[in-house]
């Protein structure tokens, strides 16, 4: 469909301010005919998104699928968010009012993305604190939180930054005093000592050097496969030497060594918890459960 017709279309469907399941039916086909959603259809459909107060349940997936899908196609490379493309996104979305079908568009482009921008991720945090604004911290508003937490720039990471958890503790004191949802609480604790203890992720990739890594692994005589190959005997070329062997098991044992140090509560770790619960002068229920969390740590530990 022309930009024009497809303009037309959407004034058409805006008129009423609603969008039933049929009028969804028909952006679905206007926009999806041939699996390519382009710059300018999805600047209609954000610009529509917009206009409408009511929209069938149909029309928030399509939105969500067609924004998603253009954020993952329209870079560099197929699968990763650039710069260019985040920039977009922050632009479209970043107006006062934080909707829950453009979170949802952040998080799932974040979610199914191999790489992005940290920008995106932050961005995506800053429009969930402005959405949870003013309201009880229910279990979907939790279940927002904790993909927000944990999409870090879409390379499935499962560490937490600084930014991350002063992040927590500013939702934390948002929240204070409404009837938030139990598992608000578990997930403040979880991600605070996550940060804390020091579950580290690989440092995050740039697009170019992932797919150069990528295709690293996948050759058939380099990477992991040409290694187990020649491990095991599996006809990738020339046997594995002792000297891999040593390496392969040196580069794992000083990674389970780090993690093991990582783990301990340090007493800098501690104070930083502390300091936070006292920033703002007052202290929540959730901090005291963290608190109450840190000293059974530092109990276990001795």
């Amino acid at each position: 469909m022309s930009n024009h017709a497809l303009l037309t279309l959407s004034d058409h469907i805006a008129a009423d301010r609603k969008i039933s399941a049929e009028e969804a039916l028909e952006l679905r086909k206007a926009i999806f005919p041939d699996g390519v959603v382009s710059r300018e259809e999805a600047d209609v459909m954000i610009a529509l998104e917009g206009r409408v107060a009511n929209t069938d349940e149909a029309f928030q997936h399509a939105f969500v699928e067609a924004i998603v899908d253009h954020a993952l196609q329209s870079g560099t490379y197929a699968g990763h968010v650039d710069e260019a493309t985040a920039a977009w996104l922050i632009e479209r979305f970043g107006d006062e009012g934080a909707r829950e079908t453009e979170i949802e568009v952040l998080l799932k482009a974040l979610e199914r993305s191999e790489s992005a921008p940290a920008s995106l991720a932050a961005f995506a945090r800053g429009r969930v604190a402005a959405w949870l604004a003013g309201k009880p911290v229910g279990a979907r508003e939790t279940e927002f939180i904790r993909r927000a937490l944990y999409v870090a720039a879409g390379a499935g990471a499962i560490s937490v930054t600084e930014d991350e958890a002063r992040w927590l503790f500013a939702l934390d004191a948002e929240s204070e005093g409404r009837v938030n949802h139990p598992g608000w609480t578990d997930l403040f604790i979880r991600g605070v000592l996550n940060y804390l203890m020091g579950r580290r992720a690989p440092e995050l990739l740039d697009a170019e050097d992932m797919i150069s890594r990528q295709a690293w692994l996948e050759a058939p005589n380099q990477g992991l496969g040409g290694f187990f190959g020649r491990m095991f005997g599996h006809g990738y070329g020339d046997k594995v030497s002792y000297r891999e062997i040593d390496a392969f098991e040196a580069h794992y044992e000083r990674v389970n060594a780090e993690r093991a140090e990582d783990e301990r509560l340090t007493l800098a770790e501690i104070a930083w918890a502390v300091g936070m619960t006292r920033e703002d002068g007052k202290r929540t229920a959730n901090e005291s459960a963290l608190l109450a969390k840190l000293r059974e740590f530092q109990t276990q530990q001795g």
